[in-house]
């Protein structure tokens, strides 16, 4: 097995890389790798995609792009815990209060911050972190679980703060048009039709 350590030409940051067979001849690029023929080296950590959230806070929504890099990276109970302490952010960003997650969710649909099924999905991410939150790991947990935690994840904060935020652009822009002001590319006031 070889293995070398590199700069990551995209983050700056140190990439391993190691293969097995054949001689690895040191490129910090999978693409460029595969493309000579080199053999098929295995990048630690490799790509990996992840999903902003731009219209929620910013503390809550770098922990949720945070658990879509855990996701991508095949770390699936990281993901648990992340996505619950995202819902519970939430909750706490939006005033919810309770003794605890369950009664924080509760007062999150009381408030009307989000709707009965919504509810429920917080509970299945609560649910599925809890198990990480309270070191619960004799059960593997799946691909398929985690995507589906990132998904209910991100129904919450599109129901919380990312759709309400479509909807007031939207309606900006409508009065935009009634009084002849448009928005500049930049997101500034233009000046009038």
């Amino acid at each position: 097995m070889t293995q070398a350590a590199y700069k990551c030409p995209n983050c700056e940051r140190m990439v391993v890389v190691w293969e097995y067979a054949g001689q690895y001849t040191g490129v910090a690029d999978k693409d460029t790798a595969q493309s000579r023929n080199w053999g098929n080296p295995t990048f630690i950590p490799d790509h990996r995609d992840s999903e902003a959230y731009p219209d929620v806070p910013e503390h809550i929504g770098l922990a949720a792009t945070e658990a879509t890099l855990c996701f991508s990276a095949g770390a699936y109970r990281a993901v648990g815990a992340l996505a619950r302490a995202v819902i519970e952010a939430t909750a706490k960003d939006k005033g919810a209060e309770g003794k605890d997650l369950y009664k924080r969710i509760e007062a999150l649909a009381d408030a009307e911050h989000i709707r009965k099924h919504t509810k429920d999905q917080a509970h299945e991410v609560r649910h599925f972190g809890n198990g990480m939150a309270h070191g619960d790991f004799t059960k593997p947990v799946s691909k398929e679980d985690a995507e589906e935690i990132i998904a209910l994840m991100s129904e919450v904060l599109d129901e919380v703060y990312q759709s309400p935020a479509r909807l007031e652009r939207v309606k900006q822009a409508r009065e935009a048009k009634k009084t002849g002001v448009t928005s500049a590319p930049d997101g500034s006031e233009a000046m009038p039709l």
